[in-house]
């Protein structure tokens, strides 16, 4: 008898440290976006996020978003917890080959860069010494994580990676409601 209750008392142990374990993990990934048409889909913000394994240049990564998700565009990164976020989203599916295309792009003549989705520059990550289209005149496009550091470089678009899309939550209900 005394074995039964402490392989009981041993089974509940085990159960309250994994459901602990599991409400850590929670707080440093998304939640499930629950408005979204299929699987894999997180909510970051108020926006749905999927990573796509590519690769595929930045062109046709926005292109495919487009078709994939009502509103959709390659992802725009407005604050440190999102980019957290995508982050932790491209290491679960690709943590081997994380250079993710996200929706920045740079205005050549302007040397400004805007999202694709047309929402505010008001967040950057930019590794040390990036943006460097000084150098490399024909890095016009952002991609996240090239050395697994949270940060971004430009590169050239017609570069094949995995790419992130985004939509706003309220493109995917007819009230314009949120989850």
């Amino acid at each position: 008898m005394k074995a039964a209750s402490a392989l009981v008392l041993v089974f509940l142990l085990v159960s309250v440290a994994a459901m602990t374990i599991e409400k850590r993990l929670k707080k440093f990934f998304p939640p499930v976006c629950k408005k979204a048409n299929g699987t894999n889909w997180y909510k970051v913000g108020s926006y749905c996020v999927k990573y796509f394994k590519g690769p595929v240049e930045f062109g046709t990564a926005e292109t495919n978003c487009a078709k994939d998700a009502p509103g959709g565009h390659l992802a725009s990164v407005h604050s440190v917890q999102a980019n957290d976020d995508f982050h932790n989203i491209i290491m679960k599916y690709s943590p081997n080959n994380p250079r993710t295309w996200i929706g920045g792009l740079e205005i050549p003549s302007t040397k400004t860069y805007i999202w694709t989705d047309a929402s505010p520059w008001n967040y950057q990550a930019w590794e040390s010494g990036e943006p460097g289209s000084w150098f490399w005149k024909s890095e016009h496009c952002v991609e996240m994580d090239y050395n697994v550091n949270k940060k971004w470089y430009d590169s050239a678009c017609n570069t094949k990676l995995g790419y992130m899309c985004a939509y706003k939550l309220q493109a995917a209900t007819e009230g314009g409601g949120q989850e």
